[in-house]
């Protein structure tokens, strides 16, 4: 039985070594199954399995550009659309759940 504080710390780390042993040997494990998962790795032969035929780099159409950037606009505005009307929808909701007298609480303690 410990009779100072720095006895009682001594006393309290006796039996570290049975936990410690075991995460030393989890430890030991995952470091063999890194290594065996790098040796694996580098032994695995790097091949080109198919080649694609070059293509050309091809000129930037101007006006093929200007007609993806207004489709993108559109899409752009029909998206801020949406989300008005997701506003328009959650408002309504939320007079409605405000309009309910009844509540129900969840509460666990």
């Amino acid at each position: 039985m410990p009779i100072t504080p720095v006895e009682a710390i001594t006393y309290a780390n006796q039996n570290m070594q049975v936990p410690a042993a075991k995460q030393n040997d989890y430890q030991n494990r995952v470091e063999k199954q890194n290594y065996e998962a790098l040796i694996r790795a580098t032994e695995k032969e790097l091949t080109v399995d198919e080649l694609n035929a070059a293509v050309e780099d091809q000129k930037i159409d101007e006006e093929r550009e200007h007609q993806r950037e207004e489709a993108e606009q559109q899409t752009g505005e029909k998206e801020k659309e949406l989300k008005i009307d997701l506003k328009k929808k959650d408002k309504k909701a939320s007079k409605e759940d405000t309009n309910n007298p009844y509540h129900i609480l969840d509460i666990k303690v």
